[in-house]
């Protein structure tokens, strides 16, 4: 569980809980104990991709619709957005996962340790690399942050509307 008193967003682990790890330097994947979950088709991995980027806030249900369909929604586009975070709770929950999606008014929030996102991670290491860099020491947070990337950041939604801008 996410300890809400963290200011860095880190949880403890309860003896139920799995490691998770939401990857975003490549393709979307999530992974429970190193093990890959299956994340479905190419809104409902774009869904985990806004939400993980977003980790720890709330995110809207308007910037969800925009990211998913731009000008282009379906009929009911607010249904279709409820229906993938109900399905993404219940892959969380069946798999023990050590994160959760929280309802917030007419938005959704990403509970997870803020270690558990590979594109944050990121940004953390390459924070810590200029910080070295200006001390004149180097520790290895730059090689630490290259190792993160498995290829083209979220390769297999880069096509989806939220995509590019991310």
């Amino acid at each position: 569980r996410v300890d809400p008193g963290s200011q860095q967003g880190y949880g403890r682990m309860t003896s139920q809980r799995m490691t998770f790890e939401i990857r975003l330097l490549g393709s979307v994947e999530a992974l429970a104990d190193g093990r890959s979950l299956t994340l479905g088709g190419s809104k409902q991995r774009s869904v985990v991709a806004m939400l993980a980027l977003n980790a720890n806030t709330t995110l809207s249900g308007e910037r969800l619709i925009d990211g998913l369909w731009g000008e282009h929604p379906p009929t009911d586009p607010a249904k279709n957005v409820q229906h993938y975070v109900w399905r993404l709770r219940k892959l969380l929950a069946e798999n023990g996962a050590e994160a959760e999606i929280l309802t917030r008014g007419q938005g959704y929030e990403l509970r997870l340790p803020a270690h558990a996102v590979d594109a944050l991670r990121f940004e953390r290491l390459v924070e810590e690399a200029a910080r070295e860099a200006t001390g004149g020491a180097a520790n290895g947070a730059a090689r630490s942050a290259l190792e993160l990337w498995r290829g083209a950041p979220l390769s297999d939604v880069a096509d989806e509307p939220f995509a590019l801008p991310e």
